[in-house]
């Protein structure tokens, strides 16, 4: 063998080597520019508004909430007041989507998690969760209660978690199409009585009296302009609880029966994905569960920073693909595929074959029937 090819060989070798070190692909999520906005604010602007922020690391958020107050509202007003045309409906809806549905869904999540504005500005808080969550499908007042105080608090675990998916076949599309039902139909009626039922009643009269408010003002609008009250409203609600609830579907779809509380086993992290760079490194679920709290800009780091634990609980870890592609390959059948996308977090997992991975797959995909209590090895990696 020649020089040249020696070197070619090489260079391939550590190119996959590269591709399947956990290190190198995170440091890639850290390094990656933000995709979150369309466009920046101009540079007055953008100083104003970063005085206004409670994290600085937050321009994105505040820039897409920019972009969407000087795009998307003006459009809505004018199909209220001018379009009584379904064709026109359909191009606000695919061009809005196309364009921030990614992004705003998102956006919401992490600022729910965190807030945007300084306490002085608090009132601008407000814009997101009770004014453009509407139109993106998400009923007023509805995505904190649900998300922050019963997902991540009940952690994926039924029956306390009214979107768990720990107790049925996840690779079943008619238990997928059960689910998606119960939220669309259920969520107005369940969510505020599981407020009730943990003492806060306080956000159970509040979130029953946003969803009453909702369905008010889309019959409100229904009379003023019903095919502008189909498109910027109605069609978004089915098709936005649907895309919510396949993707919490695809980020839980592997549990392990055996340990189902244990958060290493419970989800995993997509890394080195387009997705990341839209999402606020939504990729890092394992991360993300482990400390809700945690900035979005860190997950990259903490991911590092706890690889050992992560081989230790034998968490998933996937390269270049996001929760869609997930729950896409898992519907499909295609698991094999899914495994040639895992990158081992350390030495145990590294010794696993393709024919292991798939079996593992395979195995977390199983209803989870006994229940079980949070590992103390997992608890104390999380601290």
């Amino acid at each position: 063998m020649g020089n040249h090819e020696r070197q070619a060989g090489g260079e391939q070798a550590a190119s996959s080597t590269a591709a399947l070190d956990p290190v190198s692909l995170a440091q890639r999520d850290l390094r990656s520019r933000r995709e979150e906005y369309i466009w920046a604010m101009p540079g007055p602007f953008a100083k104003r508004l970063r005085a206004m922020l409670a994290d600085p690391r937050d321009e994105p958020a505040a820039y897409l909430l920019c972009n969407q107050l000087l795009l998307v509202v003006p459009a809505v007003v004018l199909l209220f007041l001018f379009n009584r045309n379904h064709w026109v409906g359909v191009l606000y809806l695919v061009a809005n989507y196309a364009l921030f549905l990614q992004r705003f869904m998102l956006t919401l999540h992490v600022t729910q998690h965190r807030r945007l504005f300084r306490q002085e500005f608090s009132y601008l808080n407000a814009l997101i969760p009770y004014v453009l969550s509407n139109l993106y499908g998400v009923p007023m007042g509805f995505y904190r209660p649900h998300h922050v105080v019963m997902h991540h608090v009940e952690d994926n675990w039924s029956p306390g978690d009214l979107t768990a998916t720990d107790a049925v076949p996840r690779n079943s599309l008619p238990h997928f199409a059960r689910y998606w039902m119960r939220f669309l139909l259920g969520t107005w009626f369940e969510l505020p009585a599981y407020l009730a039922r943990k003492g806060r009643s306080g956000e159970a009269v509040a979130t029953a009296l946003s969803g009453a408010a909702y369905w008010a003002g889309i019959a409100a609008l229904w009379r003023v302009n019903p095919v502008a009250t189909l498109w910027s409203l109605l069609v978004p609600l089915l098709v936005s609880t649907f895309a919510l609830m396949f993707g919490n579907w695809s980020q839980h779809v592997f549990v392990d029966p055996d340990e189902p509380r244990n958060v290493y086993r419970s989800t995993y992290n997509c890394m080195d994905c387009f997705d990341n760079r839209r999402t606020y490194n939504d990729g890092y679920h394992v991360i993300h569960h482990l400390n809700s709290r945690l900035h979005w800009s860190e997950m990259p780091q903490k991911f590092i920073d706890t690889l050992q634990a992560h081989d230790d609980n034998d968490a998933l870890a996937f390269r270049g693909i996001g929760f869609f592609d997930v729950g896409v390959m898992v519907f499909t059948g295609q698991l094999d595929k899914l495994a040639s996308h895992i990158v081992p977090c350390g030495p145990k997992q590294a010794a696993r074959s393709r024919e292991e991975w798939v079996a593992l797959l395979r195995h977390r995909l199983q209803p989870c029937r006994r229940r079980a209590q949070v590992p103390k090895s997992a608890m104390a990696a999380a601290s």
